[in-house]
């Protein structure tokens, strides 16, 4: 049996050169990141094993607080005030229609509102990863340009709170089993979000304590670090949102202490990459194709769903807030990319829900399957999707 750290350097290697395999063909990393784990996983040659897994499961942890971290580092107040109206209403009603359709049409094959309210949250996010690398490759300059780096910026911040609602309420409805009690739903929900934001905010305060001693980077990227650690410890004991706890730290750092977050983000920036290629290897070992085989409908379902519902939210969003008349129905294409963040929330509901009964369970299983086998598909799909909209709006011009 392999050593828990001969399983995070294997991760980190074969992830490493199957990263680079695939940005060879023009497919964005992460998804040789997934392959590759795939490959290890139970599915194929069950070398990640269930009890290995369970092993590593420290890392996903210490992935997640590092993920929402640098998520809430993106919502700087000062940056979204400058990127106006327009904007926050593409993101909003592009995140919001892939949730509520995805959720209705789940509900309406699967009548199950946990699982429903599950996959609805997490359809919400995007890969920005996938949509930068396109437009740099094509050296894409222009107004929808522009626009897709300003929603992706932001899309998820708001999906990664989406999430914590839908997440809240969903294992609020599987305790009650058949009776349910809004208020009650309501209550659990309101306290796992505001104690965690609330969580986050008292870290943030601690941070800026205690930096005052933190002459440099470094030690100021120890100090992060360790609160870091202890608020994510803190919110799994307390049953608040890990995911929304940190990524209220970030937004607590960037905003209140923007010059020493520099100095931690690209701190961060530099360790960062290693230990998210384990991570996603790790999280595509936990792929297990009998399970896809046999909810190969939902799959499809959810992919449709949220394609529907990103093209023809971001769509309206650029109507409504008069976004420029030609380039409205392109801004949907480069949202149809999705990793990263979506694995995450896949691994925390496969980690939340696993012992919350056979419901849980079920929801759990199906949820990370569903997530994992649809993520290769969209990462292959989205770019292509996106290149088109860049190359018909002007900004791109055809690579031959």
């Amino acid at each position: 049996m392999l050593d828990t750290l001969e399983i995070v350097g294997l991760a980190i290697l074969l992830g490493f050169i199957f990263g680079r395999l695939f940005n060879y063909f023009k497919i964005p990393s992460v998804a040789g990141y997934v392959v590759i784990g795939v490959f290890l996983g139970k599915s194929v040659f069950n070398i990640f094993h269930a009890d290995i897994l369970d092993n590593v499961n420290i890392l996903s942890d210490i992935a997640l607080s590092v993920i929402a971290i640098v998520i809430g580092g993106e919502l700087r107040w000062i940056h979204l005030k400058r990127m106006g109206k327009q904007v926050f209403f593409i993101v909003f009603f592009e995140a919001f229609f892939a949730f509520f359709l995805v959720m209705i049409c789940v509900q309406y094959y699967y009548q199950n509102w946990p699982l429903s309210l599950i996959l609805g949250a997490i359809s919400a996010a995007t890969a920005p990863a996938a949509t930068v690398l396109v437009i740099k490759e094509l050296k894409s300059k222009g107004k929808l340009t522009n626009m897709l780096m300003a929603v992706v910026a932001i899309d998820d911040g708001i999906s990664l709170i989406i999430f914590c609602f839908a997440s809240a309420i969903a294992k609020s409805l599987i305790g009650m089993g058949n009776a349910i009690s809004m208020i009650s739903v309501l209550e659990v929900s309101f306290l796992e979000i505001v104690g965690a934001v609330l969580m986050g905010i008292i870290a943030g305060v601690t941070i800026s304590i205690i930096s005052r001693i933190a002459k440099n980077s470094d030690s100021l990227l120890i100090v992060v670090l360790g609160t870091m650690f202890m608020l994510s410890g803190l919110s799994r004991q307390f049953g608040t949102s890990m995911l929304l706890a940190n990524m209220t730290l970030g937004i607590y750092l960037v905003n209140m202490m923007p010059l020493l977050s520099k100095k931690v983000f690209s701190s961060i920036n530099k360790v960062a990459p290693s230990l998210f290629i384990a991570f996603f290897v790790t999280a595509g070992a936990h792929l297990r194709v009998d399970v896809l085989i046999d909810a190969w409908k939902l799959g499809l379902i959810y992919f449709f769903a949220r394609a529907i519902g990103k093209l023809s939210g971001a769509t309206l969003g650029a109507t409504i807030s008069n976004f420029d008349k030609k380039l409205r129905r392109h801004v949907g294409f480069g949202l149809l990319s999705q990793v990263g963040v979506a694995i995450g929330l896949a691994l925390v509901v496969n980690k939340e829900f696993y012992s919350l009964g056979e419901e849980g369970k079920q929801i759990a299983v199906i949820a990370v399957n569903i997530l994992l086998g649809t993520t290769i598909l969209t990462e292959i799909i989205g770019p292509i999707m996106t290149k088109y909209a860049l190359i018909k709006s002007g900004d791109a011009k055809q690579i031959k």
